[in-house]
């Protein structure tokens, strides 16, 4: 006996070996078939059923039938055999419709049950039937054509005779009915035991199915899933680096997956040492990225700041003629620069991912207005029209500068491009769910084959052989504005048209935003009171000499402005500790350190100055930095290169002259 378990226990090991080394597929395979073969042995035994049903089914209809049909052929027989003999007692031939029916309709009849029956007994019945109904039918056609006021011998046999036939008719007709009735519920009963047999084999068929599957989801768990539980917590120890509990090697595909994750867990360390290393050289160039903007922000405007302020100081002193051509020239020349300076540092914090957009809700109607009061004065240039048309209550989820932007952008690009003496159309409209925005002119549009390079950067598509000035970046920066906005553009294929789709917005959040007569410098104007008469003070903190040069010459302008000028932090504390200024102008980036230092002296040290206006000078333009200063109370900021015309406002409205 003790052999016999041994050997029974060794078998059994090395079938559990080799189900182990049997690959995954080959498992599946395995314990899917488990189930499915019982099921659809089920099937097969529930198919044979039903069809065994359906059969005594169409032999009860055909017995139900058959009934029918002797009811009908004795309802016949009884209808001609009346409507004769009422004939023959009222002389009315109306009477005869019922044999003539039956005439025509008993062979017929009469064929249909030969046809259906299938009881050999039923058959023999028939035959005697066939000759009984002929013979009647033949009485009844003699009694039907008699004509004479009195009855003969011969029509009173033919009496008799019809009268014997329909009896045995009646009588056999009968014994088929009866007969008929029995077949039919024997074949319900046989129906009814097909039924609840059908109903144990689908039972039976269910618990198979049940067992089998639960079979298999054993086999299944016992095989499969307990190892692959095993490989998850050993995933899980060593992602927190613990040791690894693995299971048994085996050769199949679990088995490989066991092997490759303590192969991982040895690269494991590696990786994660080259991850940090990796992700704080990232961070290293992302803030190098961003010093490099802000400072390469920085460098360019210091010197277009010079350029561009005293060009607008010469175009309002020179009197009309060469010169002052020469400085509007200049000025052109500096605010193209100006612009291309801008787009290359947009699209940079674009893909550095330093840019970041303010989305909120905004009514497109009073932005297109906007953008069209901008852009009007453009029209008499090329003698151009722009035409709008807009729905009504258009409203998207955007950034509203930079939306502004874009369309400035496209109008700009119709009006500086399209054919002179034409109409540049401006359109809104709702669109499945979506704002669309169109600019069209009536150029003829863009080529197929330069439509590819639309949005490259630098690629003007041929213009820069002509006059009109471009940067070739206006394009590549609407696109990427718009994608950050969650919406797309695109161009027409068949005419010059460009369009931009946002989702659309609900009405009742947008904000409303109020139409400026010019376009937003980031400056904020705080009332003021009245100042008392005679001259004002003004402090430029600021170390660059054109820039003090620039301000000194704007400021001559000024007869009740005094300008005092400090190079540094050092100087500007001296001056604030000698007067008080009615107002301070501060650039941010100075030899001694940063304006915001002063800032922050002004507002915890010097009470009594914390009243005096802070108009800060930067060629600092980062949208960080005016959210900084915005945060320590600073409400007006110019970026470099100065708006003199706005700058010259800011002046009036904070300082202005009362007569003496």
């Amino acid at each position: 006996m003790q052999w016999m378990v041994t050997g029974l226990q060794q078998f059994s090991s090395r079938m559990n070996r080799l189900w182990q080394d049997l690959s995954l597929t080959t498992k599946g395979i395995v314990l899917n078939a488990l189930p499915l073969t019982v099921l659809l042995a089920s099937l097969a035994l529930i198919f044979e059923s039903e069809q065994q049903a359906a059969l005594l089914e169409r032999r009860v209809q055909n017995a139900l039938q058959i009934q029918q049909d002797i009811q009908t052929l004795q309802t016949l027989l009884l209808e001609a055999s009346t409507g004769v003999r009422d004939f023959l007692l009222t002389g009315n031939r109306q009477f005869l419709a019922g044999y003539e029916s039956a005439k025509q309709s008993m062979p017929h009849l009469l064929q249909s049950l030969e046809h259906n029956l299938d009881d050999a007994s039923q058959h023999h019945l028939l035959e005697v039937i066939h000759p009984l109904v002929a013979q009647n039918l033949d009485d009844l056609a003699v009694m039907a054509s008699h004509r004479a006021q009195e009855a003969d011998e011969a029509l009173i046999a033919k009496f008799s005779s019809q009268g014997n036939a329909l009896n045995q008719l009646r009588s056999h007709l009968s014994q088929m009915g009866a007969r008929e009735s029995a077949i039919v519920e024997q074949d319900k009963k046989e129906v009814i035991f097909e039924r609840k047999r059908n109903l144990r084999i689908t039972l039976m068929a269910v618990i198979a199915g049940v067992a089998g599957s639960l079979i298999g989801v054993w086999l299944f768990s016992q095989t499969i899933v307990a190892r692959v539980r095993t490989i998850r917590d050993s995933a899980t120890h060593l992602v927190k680096g613990e040791p690894l509990a693995l299971p048994t090697i085996s050769r199949d595909e679990l088995g490989e997956l066991t092997s490759e994750l303590e192969h991982a867990s040895q690269l494991l360390t590696q990786s994660a040492q080259e991850a940090h290393l990796a992700r704080v050289e990232a961070e290293e160039a992302s803030a190098a990225k961003s010093n490099f903007l802000s400072r390469t922000s920085h460098e360019l405007r210091t010197p277009l700041n010079a350029i561009l302020g005293f060009a607008q100081i010469l175009e309002n002193d020179l009197p009309e003629g060469r010169q002052k051509d020469s400085a509007t020239l200049i000025h052109n020349a500096g605010q193209h620069l100006l612009k291309l300076i801008n787009e290359v540092l947009d699209i940079s914090r674009i893909e550095s991912g330093d840019i970041e957009m303010a989305l909120e809700p905004v009514s497109v109607n009073g932005l297109l207005e906007e953008a069209y009061h901008y852009l009007k004065p453009l029209e008499k240039v090329r003698d151009i029209t722009i035409q709008t048309a807009f729905e009504a209550s258009l409203s998207v989820q955007a950034d509203r500068q930079r939306l502004l932007q874009v369309v400035l952008n496209l109008l700009s690009n119709a009006l500086k491009y399209g054919p002179e003496n034409s109409v540049v159309q401006l359109r809104a409209y709702h669109q499945q769910g979506q704002v669309r925005v169109e600019v069209e002119d009536a150029g003829k549009g863009i080529p197929l084959v330069m439509r590819s390079r639309l949005f490259t950067p630098f690629d003007r598509l041929g213009a820069e052989r002509t006059v009109t000035e471009g940067t070739g970046l206006g394009l590549v920066l609407s696109k990427q504005l718009i994608d950050a906005m969650g919406g797309h553009i695109g161009v027409a294929e068949d005419k010059s048209l460009f369009w931009i789709s946002l989702p659309a917005q609900s009405n009742a959040e947008v904000i409303p935003q109020p139409r400026s007569s010019t376009p937003q410098t980031g400056m904020h104007v705080l009332p003021v009171t009245n100042p008392a008469p005679g001259k004002r003070h003004v402090l430029y903190v600021e170390d660059n000499p054109s820039n003090q040069a620039l301000i000194e010459a704007i400021m001559s302008k000024h007869r009740h402005l005094k300008l005092h000028l400090a190079a540094n932090l050092q100087e500007s504390l001296v001056w604030l500790r000698d007067m008080q200024p009615d107002l301070l102008l501060l650039d941010l980036n100075l030899p001694d350190g940063s304006g915001e230092s002063l800032i922050q002296h002004i507002q915890t040290e010097r009470p009594s100055l914390q009243a005096m206006p802070i108009v800060v000078l930067s060629a600092d333009a980062l949208p960080e930095t005016r959210e900084r200063l915005a945060q320590l109370g600073v409400t007006h900021y110019f970026t470099k290169p100065l708006n003199v015309a706005s700058f010259n406002q800011l002046l009036l409205k904070l300082l202005p002259e009362v007569a003496t």
